[in-house]
């Protein structure tokens, strides 16, 4: 992954702080994202660029059915 100086920077900085201060960037990070109606868990929520998959029909071939060949 090919990360700019200044991601560098971060990570750098990120990784110096105690535990008490990277607790403290994550709770900042989980107040922005509930502001922007944005949720970090994966699945909770449909994103704003994905749509919800209605499989309301019947699909035959995944009906579990033994498959006889010869």
């Amino acid at each position: 992954m090919d990360l700019t100086l200044d991601e560098h920077r971060l990570i750098a900085e990120f990784r110096r702080l105690s535990p008490a201060g990277k607790q403290e960037v994550f709770d900042v990070v989980a107040l922005l994202q509930k502001r922007q109606g944005g949720d970090a868990t994966v699945g909770d929520a449909p994103s704003q660029n994905s749509c919800a998959l209605d499989q309301k029909e019947e699909r035959p071939e995944a009906a579990k059915e033994p498959i006889f060949t010869e």
